[in-house]
């Protein structure tokens, strides 16, 4: 960031003061109109104001989440070009949802490069991700890295239902073969969704009742207990704002 004008009198003094003095306050000026794209990006924000005023760079955000630039540069590219942005106007949630399941889609081998995020609210909710079904390339390499992990015993194939995600996203799937934290992913010709049951539907028992109570229990998957049961960290590392 370029210094305020503080140090720079005793130079225009020595050499022509009454030549540089018109220059003197167009730093402030340059510096207000820089920061005036930060002050529209937090106004356009729903949420609370002190939460807005938190998540400034460099600090950590008021509800205590990784900010925007503690994320991975994967990460950051499954946003977008307006990624800081899209990320901020995000709900607890589903900014926990997002970290929790890029992370894990890491930690099992599948590669989000080139994959593109369906726009909000459907892209990004606090138990799933939605893509789009382009590019192909990107689509069709998860989708042979899906198949790998399968051949490799650590999924099994499972075409998902098309009762509680959509006949577009139904056509092939798999599930990660354990009783717990189980993810599972589907394709088809309206794209890719991702997600993670609590239980693993098809392993054993516990985990083939547990998933049958996820399904009949009201409500959403808590991203916060998934990333917990899998040791991902979502909290953010920044000084707090102020200090």
């Amino acid at each position: 960031m370029p210094s305020l004008p503080v140090g720079s009198p005793p130079v225009q003094v020595s050499r022509a003061a009454p030549a540089q003095a018109p220059a003197a306050p167009a730093v402030p000026t340059a510096q207000a109109a820089s920061a005036a794209p930060r002050s529209d990006q937090f106004d356009a924000n729903p949420r609370p104001q002190p939460q807005a005023q938190a998540t400034q760079p460099g600090h950590r955000p008021a509800d205590g989440l990784r900010a925007y630039e503690e994320l991975a540069p994967k990460q950051q590219a499954l946003l977008g070009e307006d990624g800081a942005e899209r990320y901020a106007a995000l709900g607890p949630k589903e900014r926990a949802a997002f970290i929790v399941l890029t992370t894990r889609m890491e930690q099992n081998g599948f590669d989000t490069s080139g994959l593109q995020l369906k726009a909000q609210p459907e892209g990004i909710q606090q138990d799933r991700l939605l893509f789009e079904a382009e590019p192909k390339e990107a689509v069709e390499r998860l989708k042979g890295q899906v198949r790998d992990a399968v051949a490799s015993g650590k999924f099994v194939e499972d075409k998902p239902s098309g009762g509680l995600h959509g006949s577009g996203m139904s056509d092939y799937g798999a599930r990660q073969w354990v009783t717990r934290e189980a993810m599972q992913v589907g394709f088809g010709h309206d794209g890719i969704f991702v997600d993670i049951d609590r239980f693993g539907a098809k392993t054993d028992l516990v985990g083939i009742f547990g998933h049958m109570g996820e399904i009949l229990t009201p409500g959403k998957t808590d991203p916060f207990k998934v990333g917990k049961a899998l040791h991902i960290d979502v909290a953010s590392h920044l000084p707090p704002a102020g200090k």
